[in-house]
């Protein structure tokens, strides 16, 4: 088959016509006017990558015919969110079922089908906004949306799973988490995803998770008898000298129905200079409250704890605590979207202008973490190397506006503008080899991939084509 080339993609996304039909089915496009529904979009998602250039005045000079700035600003209504919120979902279903061929995807195909690293990030929004967005209330923003996303580390694809007020619980979106696991994918968990029914119905369906085990759930173990009793795992941890302990085959939860079957509870002793924070900390929390830690928090305090459905031949224990590291790469993925994007930057107090923002900057996130996806895969084959996101995102600040243009203007102008700025981009946004620490790739494969015979590295029949 044919490996289609990024290029090809990027533009097939970005068709006039496809963008007339998203405005005019959201209601915004009645009738021809001053300011384009393409350009529209493009003036407001690649607009994001400038951080200086993210106002009405400057997104109304961008424009092929000259508009005033009160012009751009009658255009955020209720359509134009719906029309945003469209070009981001029938763009980010598109991206879905496109993928490179990844190397590191190849690597762990036969053992899962996915990598998905679920959580949700809070962008704080102007308090006037609270009625449309509340906000959690106490020390936080009156008004906040929350942003719930599954990022697929093999192929780099993102998922925005919803848009919510910043005081809806992550529990009570585990449902919708779990979901988004497909069939012998795994799934890296924060502890606030907690569910018992959910991750039950995920590993019915044969799906995988892993997730920190939450205190307050009782475990049960299963004695020679047959009969289950109630583990005291701070005790059971106490009376260990052992570095890593591990209990196969438990249950956890009282509940039948939110009852968690055959899991592996697996704990890792901390180094003595984190265990000590840690209990710092919650000597700290619990001072705050007028209350003193109980010895079984403390001692637990010094383990980190997982939970996981996946056998110990396919996650060996001592991969497990390695691999969970990698859920550390959706908060590198949050802080890009805020520190890069300015996710978390608005000032406008208009309801319909914040949600457009929102919607741009997470499509053009959609499309950085596509186009890194495919940057990466390529660069790997060519030269053993990564690409390092954040010098790719740098990289195309100082192209935004370029990209726009060349985007507007179609044709052998935007060929020559994508491969010269891919080749800029293998160029220069390599990340470095650094001696004394290694990237999580290169950790995976040495602590795990690279141990096991039957998935010896052999690449895939085509390379991915970025020109």
């Amino acid at each position: 088959m044919k490996m289609t080339s990024f290029n090809d993609l990027f533009t097939d996304w970005f068709q006039p016509e496809r963008c007339l039909a998203w405005a005019k089915r959201a209601g915004w496009y009645k009738r021809k006017g001053k300011i384009d529904p393409f350009e529209f979009l493009l003036s407001l998602v690649f607009g994001q990558l400038s951080t200086t250039e993210r106002t009405l005045a400057a997104q109304a000079h961008s424009l092929s015919e000259p508009v005033s700035r009160q012009a751009v600003e009658q255009r955020y209504s209720p359509a134009a969110v719906a029309y945003f919120q469209n070009a981001f979902q029938q763009t980010m279903q598109a991206s879905l079922n496109w993928q490179p061929a990844s190397p590191m995807a190849h690597q762990l195909e036969q053992h899962f089908s996915a990598l998905n690293l679920c959580d949700s990030t809070v962008l704080a929004c102007d308090p006037s906004l609270a009625a449309l967005f509340p906000g959690c209330g106490g020390g936080g923003s009156a008004a906040s949306i929350k942003v719930l996303l599954c990022y697929e580390y093999l192929q780099g694809r993102l998922n925005v799973l919803d848009l919510l007020p910043g005081k809806c619980s992550d529990q009570g979106k585990a449902q919708r988490v779990v979901q988004s696991i497909p069939r012998r994918g795994l799934g890296l968990f924060d502890a606030g995803f907690y569910h018992g029914t959910a991750l039950q119905e995920l590993q019915e369906r044969g799906g995988y998770f892993v997730i920190p085990w939450p205190h307050n759930v009782s475990v049960w173990a299963q004695g020679n008898q047959g009969q289950w009793h109630r583990v005291n795992v701070a005790e059971h941890l106490r009376q260990t000298s052992e570095t890593v302990v591990e209990l196969s085959s438990v249950r956890l939860g009282t509940d039948q129905a939110g009852q968690l079957h055959a899991v592996r509870l697996v704990a890792y002793r901390l180094k003595e200079e984190r265990a000590n924070r840690r209990r710092a900390a919650l000597r700290e929390k619990a001072r705050t409250l007028g209350r003193t830690p109980t010895a079984e928090a403390l001692e637990l305090a010094g383990w980190l704890m997982l939970i996981t459905n996946a056998s110990a031949q396919k996650l060996p224990a001592r991969v497990l605590g390695f691999l969970y590291r990698v859920r550390w790469q959706i908060e590198l993925v949050f802080k890009q979207f805020k520190s890069v994007l300015g996710l978390d930057s608005s000032d406008t107090t208009d309801e319909n202008r914040l949600q457009c923002e929102v919607w741009a900057r997470l499509l053009c996130g959609l499309l950085l973490f596509v186009w890194h996806s495919y940057a990466n895969a390529a660069c790997w084959f060519m030269h053993r190397r990564e690409i390092s996101f954040l010098k790719m995102a740098k990289r195309l600040q100082q192209e935004g506006r370029l990209l726009a243009q060349a985007l507007g203007a179609g044709g052998t102008r935007l060929a020559e503008t994508l491969v010269d700025l891919n080749r800029k981009i293998l160029k220069l946004a390599r990340k470095e080899h650094q001696k004394s620490r290694q990237t999580t790739w290169q950790n995976l494969q040495e602590h795990w991939l690279d141990l096991i015979p039957n998935l010896q590295e052999s690449p895939p029949a085509h390379a991915p084509a970025m020109t």
